[in-house]
């Protein structure tokens, strides 16, 4: 007789917990990019009138029923492999490959590229440019400006990426150790950024924003030229209030938000995953305390710049004034922060902030993304090899390999290919129908899943008689709908707003990318039905811990 062949490739997953609930905590925040808030840029250029406090917390407030759909689906399958896992026991493997695989492992991808071009461009950059600027050292401003082109991005990002995968293979728990490290750099960083916003005498911006454009190679009277060039193309320096506009802020913030819940990918490593109370300190704690910070960081640039500065730093980035940034950079929050201290000191502790918290990013891209793949593996929709864990280091070493490869392509298209970088939308609309499906199953867990949902510490809070993850899941999954549609059809935001048949190709690869992935599911699960197995077992089951 033939042996029945088992669920899942192996009884135990070979990961282990290490990760305490406050270093998930700092890890979320970390992940959402507390220094990266592109939002003072793309708002003010593409929604003119748009209010940034009002639009910052607003995402904080949609994103607040879809992390308590996290909190309740992390403690009721405290297993790495997150959106994955929920999606899987509740829909069945065909969904939740799909939309994962599109959405987070493919779509990740193109993170990768970024905190690249973070770590270079918003770390070295400003370092270099900084130091020049301060010290009188033209050397030290070219170098800076090297980090901005593209030979220096992509070396940056090779590199960035092959010691994060070395870190991460050593082991998941010098990660953590390390992570202490990153969290105390990046807060003395952003508490640095607050203190020269809410010191420096509103009357100096202008002196010393100029001053800081003539040290690092830019023209004298900088902010002058750059208002009248703003002026000049028809820009309003001072656009009314408009309601609209500031709902759309909601979504760009939401891309930074929509990260607090990412500790999830990796929940069969955090110690006491299945606590309710650890879960929401995990998640909704962090999503509170990074919304509160980054919309007291508009309040603190409001308070220092003139009222039209942030329309003028908008239309450098999102009209391609160039005339709006110094030197062909654009005016970021910590330039600011930089071009208003004129210390060195300062200089350092800002640019040593944004490395450690832009080598974060791309560590926190494989984390999670290996992790859906040993997840993955495990229910025989990838070949074993995927799943393979160290045993003395206790790391899914062959998937960050696989990643890293993956990620070369990327980083070369992201910054040689003209207007890849455009695809960084694609992001946000990708990982975005993975948090809606994934709120979706919260919604039907207690249906589709009843046991697991009943053995789950969430299951005795309800709302009258409705569980209450399944309104959540239910609210949810409508305000992430809103937020993916905002990315679909606003044009000052993106994917199909902006499509034309001249340049089809965003659409085309955002689509095709989840075809793709429907096909690789169909064919995997044709493979192993042809060696006996039906994978549709394994999503009866709780996966290996």
């Amino acid at each position: 007789m033939t042996a029945k062949p088992e669920i899942f490739t192996r009884k135990a997953s070979g990961l282990v917990r290490v990760m305490s609930p406050y270093s998930a905590f700092v890890y979320n925040i970390l992940t959402m990019g507390l220094i990266f808030p592109w939002t003072y840029l793309w708002a003010p250029g593409a929604l003119p009138g748009g209010k940034l406090v009002w639009g910052i917390l607003l995402a904080m407030v949609i994103e607040i029923p879809i992390a308590f759909v996290y909190v309740w689906l992390s403690t009721a399958l405290p297993r790495s492999g997150g959106d994955y896992v929920f999606q899987s026991r509740v829909f069945g493997g065909g969904l939740a490959f799909t939309v994962v695989m599109s959405g987070f492992v493919i779509w990740i991808l193109q993170w990768v590229a970024l905190s690249g071009w973070l770590v270079s461009y918003l770390g070295f950059a400003p370092l270099f440019l900084g130091l020049g600027a301060t010290m009188g050292n033209a050397t030290f401003s070219t170098w800076g400006v090297w980090f901005t082109t593209a030979q220096g991005i992509v070396i940056v990002s090779i590199l960035n990426a092959l010691l994060s995968m070395w870190l991460l293979t050593s082991g998941f728990k010098n990660y953590v150790k390390f992570q202490h490290v990153m969290w105390w750099g990046t807060l003395l960083c952003f508490v640095t950024v607050f203190v020269v916003l809410f010191t420096t005498p509103a009357s100096q911006f202008v002196t010393r924003l100029n001053a800081f454009a003539v040290a690092s190679g830019g023209a004298p009277n900088f902010y002058e030229t750059a208002v009248a060039a703003v002026k000049a193309a028809g820009i309003d320096l001072h656009p009314p209030f408009s309601l609209m506009a500031t709902l759309l802020v909601a979504p760009i913030a939401w891309t930074s938000l929509q990260w607090a819940t990412y500790s999830s990918q990796q929940n069969g490593e955090i110690k006491d995953a299945r606590s309710f109370k650890s879960q929401t300190f995990i998640m909704v704690g962090s999503l509170v305390a990074t919304g509160i910070l980054l919309a007291l960081l508009a309040v603190g640039i409001q308070r220092v710049a003139p009222p039209e500065f942030l329309t003028v730093a908008g239309a450098g980035y999102w009209s391609l004034i160039g005339e709006a940034n110094i030197n062909g950079f654009n005016l970021w929050p910590p330039i600011i922060a930089v071009a208003l201290a004129a210390s060195p000191l300062v200089v350092l502790i800002i640019s040593i902030g944004y490395l450690l918290n832009g080598f974060q990013i791309v560590c926190n891209c494989y984390i999670g993304m290996t992790r859906v793949l040993v997840a993955m593996s495990l229910d025989r929709l990838l070949p074993e090899w995927f799943s393979k864990v160290n045993e003395r280091l206790h790391t899914p070493v062959n998937a960050h390999l696989a990643y890293f490869l993956a990620s070369i392509p990327v980083i070369l298209a992201y910054n040689l290919v003209p207007g890849w970088v455009g695809l960084t939308l694609g992001v946000t609309f990708g990982c975005g129908y993975v948090f809606v499906i994934t709120c979706i199953s919260g919604a039907l867990l207690p249906y589709r899943a009843k046991e697991l949902y009943e053995a789950s510490p969430g299951a005795k809070y309800k709302l009258g008689n409705m569980p209450m993850i399944t309104v959540l899941g239910v609210l949810g999954g409508i305000l992430g709908i809103l937020m993916v549609l905002a990315f679909l059809f606003a044009p000052q935001l993106g994917v199909l707003g902006t499509w034309s048949l001249a340049n089809p190709w965003p659409q085309v690869i955002a689509f095709g990318i989840i075809l793709i992935s429907w096909i690789w599911y169909v064919l995997a699960k044709r493979a192993q039905k042809s060696k006996g197995i039906n994978v549709d077992f394994a999503f009866k089951e709780i996966p290996p811990e």
